[in-house]
């Protein structure tokens, strides 16, 4: 069979082929509905019809192409955005967070729901995730359901006018094309009784689908991590007493149950957990983690979340930075007000606070070599956060305050954003001798003082707003390395006065967040990495070595640094999270 295009595709099978014309129609008519309903009794065949869309639309950039796909069985209401969010390279800790970023991304997405009647919460999904999906015009759907099931009479009962497709009516099905595959397939099947359901020519014995029940669990770290975590999802979703969900192990599983659903090993879950439970939590549960933990190439440090008893809770991080003079060994956490925290880095405590006059949320901050803390905003503005570090001693500092270089530095960069004309500040980030910023058209523009002068060299790196900025001097004292990262997912390596990497240091399909570098002398230098979809990365620059971890929610901001030991420590700053770890490279675990 073909396409509209004339493309030759393989046949469905069982004949199928007016079945996946259909779809196919479906999938390319513009003016075809937003939901199209599959369903059919038991040996169907709709979940095989569904997989050969999916050989010829899984990958396709036409506009047959279906972008996700959520299998349902034994799925609750979060696994399922959850699943959907994993296959459309988001970050979403619930339906709504979900179904508020499709709705921002105008690109046409298509999304198919298997085996709705077998998922743990039909009526959840059609309420919660279905239906808002469906008041999403550039979203279409395609839902597979069991013919009688409640779920698949609700969704035929509401006024969606979808295209249903019925398996069971012999419109579907090609009856010459039926009875040569049946044939094929099982020589003694009675091909007449058969038709149209290929189930019954390939079995003796109809087995009816059943959807699995919830089995007792017991609340434990340990058991938890052992145990499907879908099904853990499900169980803490439907739990009548609310003392197990809402318990810091309970909120530590659906703060982290993106990630934990996709994990393959109990480890990984253990890691994960752990990194989304706060420091203050009961030490024998922690232990047990770490313990569980062990395989893994990261070790969590500390953590702290919104719902910490002690003051370890920095708020909502927008922005993070490694500080330097007064600042130094402490990271930066700016907020959504534009207020910057100072933490201890190494147990995330608070010891400061520096206020800032704008009250703007803050898209990056950085710290200049002399302790000056610059936050650049939302809109593109620059502003000084706290009070600016006083000028050196000496009497010609007092004498001519301009012939302080820091002096000029910081009113550089403060007024940098009346040097653009046709674009706006999108990320920051300091440098040992300088500053770097990057606007919306691709720019990255670097401010250096060179013999007490500031000097702007730019250069254009990316397609489309730059959205991350690290830099570092080689070897502690060589020339600046600038890392950029941007909406475009490419992450560029440039040294100002020389020409740019002409190929991404990496390049993956989702907007880079940030980015955080350190080079240290005697020590490898390393950059942090956060994407969008929830990934973070650690690279070991001199070794090639990268390490991943997901947290689970959307990640906001990194930062790298070491301790006075020489430790490496990445921080990871979220909406209602904050987690420290020391990334182990080990060969096994390399990406």
């Amino acid at each position: 069979m073909s396409d509209r295009t004339g493309l030759r595709l393989r046949k469905p099978g069982a004949g199928r082929e007016p079945a996946a014309s259909a779809l196919l129609t479906w999938l390319t008519d513009p003016h075809s509905p937003q939901l199209c309903i599959l369903t059919g009794p038991t040996g169907a065949g709709k979940s095989h019809l569904l997989a050969w869309l999916l050989e010829h639309g899984g990958t396709d950039s036409s506009d047959r192409r279906v972008h996700a796909v959520a299998p349902l069985a034994g799925v609750g209401i979060r696994g399922a955005a959850w699943l959907l969010a994993d296959h459309l390279n988001l970050a979403a800790r619930a339906p709504g967070e979900l179904i508020a970023t499709l709705a921002k991304d105008k690109r046409h997405t298509v999304v198919i729901l298997c085996d709705l009647h077998l998922s743990h919460a039909p009526e959840a999904i059609l309420q919660q995730l279905i239906q808002p999906l469906l008041q999403i015009s550039h979203v279409k759907l395609i839902i597979e359901s069991r013919t009688g099931a409640p779920c698949t009479e609700q969704l035929l009962g509401h006024t969606f006018q979808p295209a249903v497709m019925d398996l069971s009516h012999p419109r579907w099905t090609d009856p010459d094309s039926f009875r040569r595959w049946a044939r094929k397939a099982n020589p003694a099947a009675d091909t007449e009784h058969c038709y149209p359901l290929p189930g019954l020519a390939v079995q003796t014995e109809r087995k009816a689908e059943t959807r699995t029940g919830l089995e007792p669990f017991v609340f434990t770290a340990q058991f938890l991590v052992q145990a499907d975590p879908h099904a853990v999802t499900s169980w803490l979703d439907q739990q009548s007493n609310a003392s197990q969900r809402e318990s810091d192990l309970g909120r530590a599983w659906l703060r982290a149950g993106q990630s934990l659903c996709a994990s393959d090993t109990p480890s990984n879950r253990a890691l994960t957990l752990l990194a989304a439970l706060d420091s203050s939590t009961a030490a024998d549960t922690r232990r047990a983690l770490y313990d569980l933990a062990q395989p893994e190439p990261w070790r969590v440090v500390h953590t702290s979340t919104r719902e910490s008893v002690n003051s370890h809770w920095p708020g909502p991080a927008t922005a993070l930075c490694t500080g330097a003079a007064r600042y130094a060994q402490a990271v930066l956490c700016a907020d959504h007000l534009g207020d910057v925290r100072v933490l201890d880095h190494m147990d995330g405590t608070a010891a400061g606070r520096l206020t800032s006059s704008h009250h703007r949320p803050t898209a990056a901050v950085l710290c200049l070599s002399d302790g000056t803390v610059v936050a650049v905003d939302d809109f593109g503005g620059v502003s000084l956060v706290g009070e600016a570090p006083p000028i050196r001693p000496g009497m010609q500092a007092l004498l001519d305050p301009e012939a302080e270089p820091w002096t000029q530095l910081r009113r550089a960069a403060l007024t940098f954003p009346k040097r653009l004309t046709g674009a706006t500040l999108t990320a920051a980030a300091s440098l040992p001798d300088g500053a770097v910023f990057g606007d919306s058209s691709g720019h990255v523009h670097v401010l250096r003082l060179e013999q007490d002068v500031v000097d702007v060299t730019s250069q254009m790196l990316h397609d489309g707003p730059v959205t991350a900025l690290t830099g570092f001097a080689l070897e502690g004292s060589g020339p600046s390395l600038v890392y950029s990262g941007g909406a475009d997912g490419r992450i560029r390596a440039w040294s100002p006065g020389t020409p740019p990497m002409l190929e991404p240091l990496l390049h993956r399909p989702n907007r880079v967040v940030d980015l955080g570098a350190s080079s240290d002398e005697g020590h490898p230098a390393q950059l942090a990495i956060a994407w969008a979809d929830g990934l973070v990365q650690y690279v070991d620059l001199d070794r090639g070595v990268t390490l991943s971890f997901r947290p689970g929610p959307p990640v906001r901001a990194v930062c790298c640094l070491r301790t006075s030991a020489g430790e490496p420590r990445v921080v990871i700053g979220m909406d209602d999270c904050m987690t420290t770890l020391v990334p182990h490279p080990r060969p096994a675990h390399n990406d």
